[in-house]
């Protein structure tokens, strides 16, 4: 997939999609990336990272590892997760009018 295929979104928008569950994203997917470059089954945070929406609806993570601040990426599959169809339905409604 291009970047050009992903839309860039926010933090808020994350939250918008998670809801309540939102605090669970930063307790147990934030912490727990692998790093290729460290070690194939070396688990790190992911920081400065950046959030996308891909055509399927689901989230992508673009950051850093916190441990050699290489680059690392995470994939969330909320796409098929109903309960964040919502959210992913008014979040691509704001960016398509821009």
């Amino acid at each position: 997939m291009s970047d050009e295929e992903l839309i860039k979104i926010t933090k808020q928008d994350l939250i918008a999609i998670h809801g309540n569950e939102y605090h669970l994203f930063e307790e147990k997917i934030v912490p727990n990336c692998f790093c290729v470059k460290c070690d194939t089954s070396y688990i790190s945070t992911i920081i400065n990272y950046e959030i996308f929406l891909n055509d399927l609806d689901d989230v992508i993570l673009k950051g850093l590892c916190a441990n050699c601040g290489g680059k690392m990426s995470r994939y969330l599959e909320t796409g098929g997760v109903e309960k964040y169809q919502e959210g992913i339905r008014k979040i691509r409604e704001r960016y398509s009018k821009n």
